[in-house]
């Protein structure tokens, strides 16, 4: 009798460890042709490694991430809240359900998944999600919300930039200056708090010149350039402020001091249009061409052609 229980508990035991080396090889193998791409494959072998044992939750996990890769949207959903079923807070799955509602424009269901997200993992990647979804939602009071939320608490106080860019690159949703103020009310708290935040500094400068406040777009570019006086980027945003407020002198000196820190076609670009606007027509025309010769590929690079014809001509005629 004896024998025969120690006999049963060995059949029981040699049953599992079976169980468990089909389930992993399936497992395993799908993990492989994952990490391959062959996501259709992938597939094929998680399922099968679910069909061996129903209780390994991360199969179910596995396969959603397959499932997204191949845009079976309600498939992966699917398998990501089997996966929640056995780990309710886990970040990855409530992300990635997220980010399919996302992208099938159902902001409400993103922005909740988000919300959670957010709960257990106050990132990069969730702060400037969650302030994008609400903005989609037309909803400022929930991203201003997060940002004092930011400001309020211990997280990393960077992230309260990544929502007020999110907020600029949302303007034109507003057709007004709204959304660039809330991002500007962000640059100049961040100032508040962190005198020398050299990138909130050049930010609010750049706010300020997008609403036409010249006067105010100088200050924190002089800001910005005191904490960094050798900033390619803030020497041309002065160059532009500058060249705005038709000071052309001036405008002219700074991009020229930007120009000596780095080259690329923008900042010639500037410097060209500078010349022109200040009468220096030779000067400009010389730089456009230079540009042209230099950078044989940019956006502009037709109307640029276009536009040093027309400066020429002018020239002749005078």
């Amino acid at each position: 009798m004896q024998g025969l229980l120690i006999e049963r508990i060995k059949t029981f035991f040699r049953q599992i460890r079976e169980q468990m080396s089909t389930f992993d090889a399936y497992f395993t193998r799908g993990g492989e042709l994952y990490n391959d791409g062959k996501y259709q494959l992938a597939v094929e072998f998680f399922k099968i490694a679910l069909k061996q044992s129903n209780a390994e939750s991360y199969a179910n996990y596995n396969l959603a991430l397959a499932y997204q890769q191949l845009n079976k949207d309600s498939d992966a959903i699917k398998h990501y809240e089997k996966f929640l079923q056995d780990y309710p807070f886990d970040q990855n799955s409530l992300y990635n359900i997220a980010l399919i509602h996302y992208k099938k424009n159902e902001f409400e269901e993103a922005a909740t998944y988000f919300a959670e997200s957010f709960k257990y993992k106050q990132d990069e990647e969730n702060v400037k999600a969650l302030a994008e979804t609400y903005l989609q939602l037309g909803d400022v009071e929930k991203a201003s919300e997060l940002a004092d939320y930011i400001f309020n608490s211990d997280c990393n106080k960077k992230y309260a930039m990544l929502i007020a860019q999110v907020f600029e690159s949302k303007d034109h949703l507003a057709q007004d200056f709204s959304l660039t103020q809330k991002a500007l009310d962000i640059y100049l708290k961040l100032l508040e708090l962190q005198p020398g935040n050299f990138d909130a500094a050049l930010a609010a400068s750049v706010a300020y010149s997008k609403m036409g406040d010249w006067d105010n777009a100088i200050k924190y570019c002089n800001f910005a350039l005191e904490l960094k006086p050798k900033s390619y980027e803030a020497n041309n945003q002065m160059g532009l402020v500058l060249y705005c407020s038709d000071n052309m002198p001036e405008s002219i000196a700074f991009y020229e001091r930007a120009m000596q820190i780095k080259k690329d076609y923008k900042i010639y670009l500037n410097l060209a249009y500078a010349y022109e606007k200040a009468n220096m027509l030779e000067e400009s025309i010389q730089l456009f061409k230079e540009t042209l010769t230099r950078y044989t590929n940019f956006p502009q690079k037709e109307e640029v052609r276009k536009h040093v014809r027309q400066l020429m001509e002018k020239e002749k005629a005078n």
